[in-house]
């Protein structure tokens, strides 16, 4: 009896790539998807999250 391996599917590694890229890129996007309006000071904050 041999066992079966199974390859992942060619979209998971897309996946992964994907969402690591929404996560390192959130700071950035999340204010303009929530409609806060940003100020200079405001995007200079962004690299330096608090908690």
């Amino acid at each position: 009896m041999r066992l079966q391996r199974t390859a992942l599917p060619a979209f998971v590694p897309w996946l992964v790539l994907g969402a690591a890229l929404v996560l390192a890129t959130m700071p950035a996007w999340r204010p303009l998807v929530f409609g806060t309006a940003l100020t200079l000071d405001d995007l200079l904050s962004l690299r330096c999250l608090s908690g």
